[in-house]
């Protein structure tokens, strides 16, 4: 399309043009801009090429990071029902061991009931749970742009993400939001030439064919023509724009938005920096968490759990010392896996940013 030339004029004279005789004349006409208009087309259209398939990246660039976030947070989910119904395991063993020393005598109804409503808290988790894994999996079928039903395998080996990025500036290079930014100051650059060249002459070029009926004096010799006989005229012309004024003020207000473009580049490059320096630092944090959860707090919950289980069948515990051990469990099982859960979105986002 950047070759493309104006439309071909063609025009029919018919009439007394020439004496009383009815003539007819046939005209056909070109308009060619200056040749440097072509290549200044070629040159926009070039751009915004590249334009749209850097839309494209940043368009595969977040359906990428969608799918990575829901799937691992189905992921989460998954393992979270598995720990819940361990835990709600535990509460039943209460339930149970409740029940029976309240039928025994040895503790009141309090005892008893305490342990059922600990276990309704739970199950309540595993309703809540069960709704997130239904609207999880439906977000992620919509950004996988699918209506067969699948599962995920494997999801009991639940470990985090790991990224060997190391935090740099230059990384943002490859973030196609930037690009893009850029890329539409060339395209208005671009569009600058288009205004350039506009602003040189046209040439017209044309053909006449016409009929003169009548006697013409050839070699001082009267002749006679018909409307067979015909008569041919080349044309050639040139346009020249009067209004540069105009065409100046166009090509200054395509400078400044090349440079409102420049300067937003900027403005976008420094928000990524920050919002790259913060997702660097969130892994880290939650890297921490995880850290303490493996090596401390879950080995620690597990040695409670068995210890409380023991003294509250031995009656060396208390139910209330039983329950506050059972809850202490329970929120660090729950922590450990949100800790996995961070650290994973905190990987997506930097992939993201520097659309790894």
């Amino acid at each position: 399309s950047a070759k493309e030339i104006p439309k071909t004029n063609f025009n029919v004279q018919l009439g007394q043009y020439n004496s009383k005789r009815f003539d007819n004349a046939f005209e056909i006409s070109q308009t060619i801009p200056f040749p440097s208009l072509f290549a200044a087309k070629k040159g926009v259209i070039k751009a915004e090429v590249v334009s749209k398939e850097l839309m494209k990246q940043v368009t595969q660039n977040e359906i990428k990071a969608q799918v990575q976030t829901y799937y691992y947070q189905l992921l989460f989910l998954q393992n979270n029902k598995n720990k819940l119904l361990y835990l709600d395991s535990l509460y039943v063993d209460f339930v149970n061991a409740s029940a029976l020393r309240y039928k025994t005598g040895e503790t009141k109804q309090l005892e008893k009931t305490t342990a059922e409503s600990k276990r309704s808290e739970i199950k309540l988790l595993l309703l809540q749970n069960e709704n997130d894994v239904t609207s999880t999996y439906n977000l992620l079928k919509m950004w996988m742009n699918t209506d067969d039903d699948f599962t995920i395998v494997d999801a009991k080996s639940y470990q985090p993400l790991v990224t060997t990025t190391i935090l740099d500036s230059t990384l943002l290079s490859q973030n196609p939001t930037i690009k893009i930014i850029l890329q539409d100051a060339v395209v208005v650059e671009q569009n600058k030439k288009v205004e350039k060249a506009l602003g040189l002459p046209d040439f017209t070029f044309g053909y006449n064919n016409q009929s003169l009926i009548g006697f013409q004096t050839i070699n001082n010799q009267e002749k006679y023509f018909n409307a067979g006989n015909r008569f041919h005229v080349g044309t050639i012309g040139i346009g020249i724009p009067l209004t540069f004024g105009a065409t100046k003020a166009k090509i200054k207000s395509l400078e400044y938005q090349k440079q409102a473009l420049q300067a937003t580049a900027q403005t976008e490059q420094h928000q990524l920096e920050i919002q790259l320096l913060n997702a660097f630092q969130q892994y880290n944090q939650y890297l921490m968490q995880y850290n303490y959860y493996t090596q401390q707090a879950i080995p620690t919950a597990t040695e409670i759990i068995k210890a409380a289980k023991l003294g509250y069948k031995t009656g060396e515990a208390s139910y209330i010392e039983y329950i506050l051990a059972l809850q202490n469990a329970t929120d660090t099982e729950l922590k450990y896996l949100q800790s996995i859960q961070q650290i994973n979105q905190s990987v997506i986002n930097i992939n993201y940013l520097i659309s790894k």
